[in-house]
C-alpha cells in the first residue's frame, strides 16, 4: 500500500512538472527570442530528459555556441546531435554555419543539401538555411538569402512563420523598427502559438504603445501558459510598464516553473517590495539569504523591506551592516536616503544627514535629491543652528541645476537664507550679512516673478535686518513701507472683522518702526508718533480699540 502511495505521489509530481513547463522546449524559444545564455541554461538542465529530443537540443546548444563565437563548442554540439539522431537535418544546418563563418562555402553547401535531403517538407528548416547566410555575411550572401527565403515562400505558400522573423530581423537590424514589429506580427498571424514573433514583436513596439505591446504578451501567456519564457517576458514587460502587483503576481507563478533561473527569485522578492507587499517581500529575500548570506541584493532587500514596515531599529541595524558589510558594493542613492530617514526617526540626525550627503555624492546633479538634502539640514538647524548654512547653500546649489525654478523655489531659498543669516553667532557679522545679501537676492527673483504679495517685502525686510546683526535699520523700515503700501490697498487687511485680516503684519512693522524711532534716530517726536500707530494695532488686534 505504501508504495503504491509512494508511485501515486510520483506520478503527480510529475503531472504538476509538465503543466508547469515545456522541458527543452523553454530553452528553445528562449534561443529563437535572442537569450542565449538563458537558452543554454535550460537545453543543459534538460538535455538527458527522457521527453528531450536530444539531437534537436543538441543542435540549438551548437546555435548558441555559434552566437557566443565558441566554434569548436558548435561544431562539438553538431555532430553529437547527428550521432543522436542521423535523421535530423538541423545538426547539419549547424555544421553548414560554421562553415560558412570558416570560408568554407562549399562545404556549407554540402551540408545544406544533406539537411534538406533529410526533410523535404520542413519550411522551418530551409529559413534556418537562410538565417545562416544572413549570419555569416548579409552583404556577400545577399543573394544566397533571397534564393533560400524564396524556396521557403514558395513552398510553404507564403505562411511559414519563420520566413517573417528573420525578414523582422533583418529590418530590426537596420533600426527599421516599425516595418520590423510588422513583419513579426505576419509571423503571429500564420501561427497564433509562436513566441518567438509574440515576445520580438513585444520588445520592438514596447517604446511606441506599452499597453500594445503588453497586451501582446498577455495574447502569448493565454495560449501558452506553461511557456517559460512568455510568463517571464510579461511579467518584465509588467514591470517595466510600472505594474508592480501584475509584475510580482506573475513572476510568483513563474518561479513555480522548474525552468525558472535562480535570480529570478530575487527578481521576484524586488517586485514584490515594488508592489508594497514588503512582508512577502523580505520573506523571499530571507530565503534566499540562507543559502547565499553575501547576497548583496537580497540584503538590500530585506533592510528595505523594514524600513517600509516600520522596524526602525531592526531596519537601522540592518542598514548599518549592509553599508558598511560591502565596502565594495554597488549603493544606490535609495539605499543611503532610506537609511537616512531610519535614523532621523530615531534622533540620530547626525548620523543620518551623513548617509544623506553620500546619496547626493552618487548623483549629484539629481535636483530632487539635493533639495531634499537642503530639506534634512534645514530640519537638522531646528536643534543645530549650524545646519541653517548648509541647508542655504544646498538649496542654491539646487536652484542652479534646476532649468527654470519657479518663484516658490526662489522663495525657499531666501527663507533657507534668512534662517542661516538670523541664527548665526554675532561675531559672525560678515557671514551673517553675506547669508542675507544672497537671500535678498533670492527675495528679490521671487518679486519680480510673483503677484504682489506683502509677505514678501516682509522676509526682504526681516532678511536685511539678519543680515545688520539682528537690528533694524533703514533698508528695513524702506521695506516695510513697501509692503504696508501693498497692504494698504485693501481696506479688509485692517479689519478685525475679517478673518483673514493682516493685522500681525501692520504689528510687526509698527513695532520695528517704534524701535528704529527710538533706539537708531533717538527722535522723541518720532518714537512718539510710532508708539501711537502701534498702540493702535494693538488694539485692533486685541478688540479694544475705540
Amino acid at each position: 500500500m505504501k508504495q503504491k502511495l509512494i508511485l501515486s505521489l510520483f506520478a503527480a509530481a510529475a503531472l504538476v512538472a509538465s503543466a508547469q513547463s515545456q522541458g527543452y522546449k523553454d530553452g528553445i524559444e528562449y534561443y529563437k527570442a535572442g537569450q542565449f545564455e538563458n537558452a543554454r541554461t535550460i537545453l543543459n538542465n534538460t538535455l538527458n530528459n527522457t521527453e528531450t529530443n536530444k539531437s534537436l537540443a543538441l543542435y540549438y546548444l551548437g546555435q548558441v555556441a555559434l552566437e557566443l563565437n565558441e566554434k569548436q563548442a558548435a561544431k562539438d554540439y553538431f555532430e553529437k546531435g547527428i550521432a543522436a539522431d542521423p535523421n535530423c537535418g538541423y545538426n547539419y544546418v549547424g555544421l553548414g554555419a560554421l562553415d560558412l563563418l570558416n570560408g568554407q562555402a562549399s562545404q556549407a553547401n554540402d551540408n545544406f543539401k544533406k539537411a534538406q535531403g533529410l526533410a523535404k517538407k520542413d519550411n522551418e528548416l530551409i529559413v534556418a538555411i537562410a538565417r545562416a547566410y544572413y549570419n555569416a555575411d548579409p552583404v556577400k550572401y545577399a543573394n544566397d538569402i533571397e534564393k533560400t527565403l524564396n524556396k521557403a515562400r514558395k513552398s510553404s505558400k507564403y505562411q511559414e512563420p519563420s520566413i517573417y522573423i528573420l525578414e523582422g530581423d533583418m529590418l530590426a537590424d537596420n533600426k527599421d523598427w516599425g516595418n520590423a514589429a510588422g513583419k513579426y506580427e505576419m509571423a503571429i498571424t500564420y501561427d497564433k502559438d509562436n513566441p518567438e514573433g509574440y515576445v520580438k514583436y513585444a520588445n520592438t513596439y514596447f517604446n511606441v504603445n506599452k499597453d500594445y505591446a503588453i497586451g501582446k504578451l498577455e495574447e502569448l501567456y493565454n495560449r501558452a501558459p506553461n511557456s517559460a519564457l512568455a510568463t517571464r517576458e510579461l511579467a518584465e514587460k509588467y514591470y517595466q510598464g510600472h505594474h508592480w502587483n501584475k509584475a510580482a503576481d506573475l513572476y510568483g507563478k513563474y518561479i513555480q516553473n522548474p525552468n525558472h533561473f535562480p535570480e529570478d527569485k530575487a527578481r521576484y522578492s524586488v517586485l514584490l517590495y515594488w508592489g508594497n507587499k514588503y512582508d512577502q517581500s523580505k520573506k523571499v529575500a530571507q530565503e534566499i539569504l540562507a543559502q547565499d548570506p553575501s547576497n548583496f541584493l537580497m540584503q538590500r532587500m530585506v533592510f528595505l523591506n523594514d524600513a517600509a514596515l516600520g522596524n526602525d531599529d531592526v531596519a537601522a541595524a540592518e542598514g548599518k551592516k549592509f553599508i558598511e558589510g560591502n565596502p565594495n558594493g554597488r549603493f544606490s542613492a535609495n539605499d543611503f536616503t532610506t537609511y537616512s530617514d531610519v535614523l532621523t526617526k530615531l534622533g540620530q540626525d547626525s548620523l543620518a544627514l551623513i548617509q544623506y550627503e553620500k546619496a547626493v555624492s552618487l548623483e549629484p546633479d539629481n535636483t530632487e535629491l539635493i533639495s531634499g538634502l537642503s530639506a534634512a539640514y534645514t530640519k537638522a538647524g531646528a536643534k543645530n543652528n549650524k545646519y541653517y548654512g548648509k541647508a542655504a547653500d544646498t538649496f542654491a546649489s539646487y536652484l542652479s541645476k534646476v532649468e527654470e525654478p519657479s518663484s516658490n523655489d526662489y522663495f525657499d531659498a531666501s527663507r533657507r537664507y534668512l534662517n542661516a543669516s538670523a541664527t548665526s553667532a554675532p561675531e559672525d557679522s560678515v557671514l551673517r550679512k553675506q547669508y542675507a545679501e544672497k537671500g535678498i537676492e533670492y527675495i528679490n527673483q521671487t518679486i519680480e516673478r510673483a503677484t504682489p504679495n506683502p509677505t514678501l517685502y516682509q522676509f526682504k525686510a526681516r532678511l536685511y535686518i539678519a543680515g545688520n546683526n539682528n537690528h533694524i535699520n533703514q533698508e528695513a523700515i524702506d521695506t516695510y513701507k513697501q509692503m504696508l503700501d501693498l497692504l494698504d490697498q485693501d481696506p479688509a487687511n485692517k479689519d478685525p472683522q475679517n478673518p483673514k485680516n493682516k493685522l500681525k503684519l501692520y504689528e510687526e512693522a509698527a513695532r520695528f518702526n517704534y524701535a528704529y524711532c527710538g533706539t537708531v534716530l533717538k527722535d522723541k517726536e518720532k518714537t512718539a508718533e510710532a508708539a501711537k500707530t502701534l498702540k493702535e494695532i494693538t488694539d485692533l488686534i486685541n478688540g479694544t480699540a475705540e
